[in-house]
């Protein structure tokens, strides 16, 4: 499996008009850009992740790790911030 590129990612977005918007308290906002941020430091520096171990032990599980956060952000953040119709058609 390899990552998304940008325009493909964009190309799922296509539905979505620039002019709809959600609320988005602050506290949000900022756990998304903190994680992302802790997510380019990682992958920023190749020596942060020069072996196997080094990758899972980031990445980690369901419970501790990037995984862990981002599954956190993506089923308890966005999902009380997207209204239905929205997650319709994104699928």
């Amino acid at each position: 499996m390899r990552a998304k590129l940008v325009r493909e990612i964009e190309i799922e977005l296509d539905l979505i008009s620039e002019t709809e918007t959600i609320e988005v308290n602050l506290k949000q906002l900022l756990l998304v850009y903190k994680a992302v941020e802790d997510w380019r430091s990682f992958f920023h520096n190749s020596m942060h992740y020069s072996t196997i171990d080094d990758l899972t032990n980031y990445v980690g599980n369901r419970k501790e790790g990037m995984y862990a956060t981002m599954n956190h952000i993506y089923m308890e953040t966005f999902g009380q911030l997207l209204p239905g119709d929205i997650e319709d058609r994104l699928e």
